[in-house]
């Protein structure tokens, strides 16, 4: 069949969709007017595949045995013992529930034994995320033994291995093995040990409305995961599917390429930004400013040319970091260069006005929004972001920091 990509077919692809979208909707409407509903208080506030503000946060708060529930370390117990970890001894009276320390998803922690939770949803793995997160844990102090990964996937999958860093998975998958190391490694899903989870919970609160309340619509947060939940107006669906079907290679074409062009537009726009810098010829003079298309998370790079002895930019250039793929939740500011032994937080933060945070890797960081949630792409085409804001916000910093000195932080140990 050929693909047919005019814009008029395009157009009345998308026509035809609205038209069966009103449809299917005025169906529903009828259907709650009779008082059904598929309100719930999670997809209320964030997307159902939201990983770290859904999934992780909700998660996380069972989890705690310090969370508003009430129920201390119930909650983790009866997920120990669920995804067939119990025999781990890890002391859950003691333990604590942290989100997104030293960007784990979650990390729970009794102060000798550690559990690593990476979160997968729809993001893909990151380069060398797992070994990251391990070593960032060893650092702390902890022994082999004494971390076991959980990596929560919706089919189980197994992490790609280019985030293993170096890690090799045992036979049985059991471990993640490298040079003599050896940690605790095992697999879990939503669709398993998740539902199990939740169920059990169930159980143990059968007699408060509230919180049963709370975790069946959590259930059911984890059956759109699996496009097993069914609403209401499901019973249109047919609508759509023969619009898809009498326009399959027109949607399947618009599907393939929209993370690709997505990251066409985002590429253009840093393009752009570093064409206005360069474009001041006492920057031009000072930096080099690279945009690379094929980069997959950081689409601009700033470095300093002959850097002098002791100032930033002998140890760290300015970026943008985009944290989860494909290209969401953008960081901007000055990253360490490729030496494992710089600590950012062993130096003095500079930009306190501009860059408000400091992490290992970055000297001082911000997030690009503050809401984690909004999509840069959509922004650019909105015209809400543009090139020149992002070339003046960094021109400020650029002027700022130009001959600034490292200083290292008064209270090392």
């Amino acid at each position: 069949m050929e693909i047919k990509s005019e814009k008029e077919d395009f157009e009345k692809l998308f026509m035809a969709m609205s038209k069966g979208y009103m449809a299917a909707k005025a169906q529903a409407d009828r259907q709650r007017a009779m008082g059904k509903h598929d309100y719930n208080i999670f997809t209320l506030f964030h997307n159902f595949s939201d990983e770290v503000n859904l999934h992780s946060n909700f998660i996380a708060s069972l989890l705690d045995p310090n969370g508003d529930h009430y129920k201390g370390d119930l909650f983790l117990k009866l997920f120990l013992e669920t995804c067939g970890i119990d025999d781990f001894s890890i002391d859950t009276g003691r333990a604590t529930v942290f989100k997104e320390f030293k960007h784990i998803d979650i990390y729970i922690s009794d102060g000798k034994k550690h559990i690593i939770l990476e979160n997968k949803v729809y993001a893909k793995d990151q380069p060398t995320q797992i070994a990251r997160y391990i070593e960032a844990i060893k650092k702390e102090g902890a022994e082999d033994e004494d971390i076991y990964v959980l990596y929560l996937h919706p089919d189980g999958e197994l992490p790609k291995e280019n985030s293993l860093g170096g890690y090799k998975l045992n036979q049985n998958n059991t471990k993640l093995e490298k040079d003599g190391s050896s940690i605790n490694f095992k697999v879990i899903s939503y669709g398993k040990e998740i539902l199990e989870w939740i169920d059990k919970c169930k159980n143990e609160v059968s007699n408060l409305t509230d919180l049963n309340i709370f975790l069946s619509q959590y259930k059911d947060v984890i059956e759109m995961i699996y496009d097993r939940y069914k609403r209401i107006d499901k019973m249109e669906t047919a609508k759509f599917v023969e619009i898809f079907r009498e326009n399959y290679t027109a949607v399947s074409e618009i599907a393939n390429n929209y993370q690709e062009t997505r990251k066409k537009i985002i590429y253009s726009f840093f393009s752009n930004a570093a064409k206005i810098l360069r474009g001041d010829s006492e920057i031009k003079s000072v930096y080099d400013i690279k945009t690379e298309e094929n980069q997959d998370y950081r689409p601009i790079i700033i470095t300093k040319k002959n850097p002098k002895d002791g100032e930033i930019w002998e140890k760290f250039y300015f970026t943008v970091e985009f944290q989860k793929s494909p290209y969401s939740m953008p960081y901007v500011g000055f990253r360490r260069k490729e030496d494992k032994n710089t600590n950012a937080k062993n130096y003095k933060k500079p930009c306190e006005d501009q860059l408000k945070k400091q992490t290992e890797y970055f000297l001082a960081v911000d997030e690009l929004y503050k809401d984690v949630n909004i999509d840069i792409c959509k922004k650019i085409i909105e015209e809400e972001f543009k090139p020149e804001t992002f070339a003046k916000m960094t021109n400020a910093i650029l002027i700022k920091l130009k001959e600034q000195k490292l200083e290292m932080q008064t209270n090392q140990n």
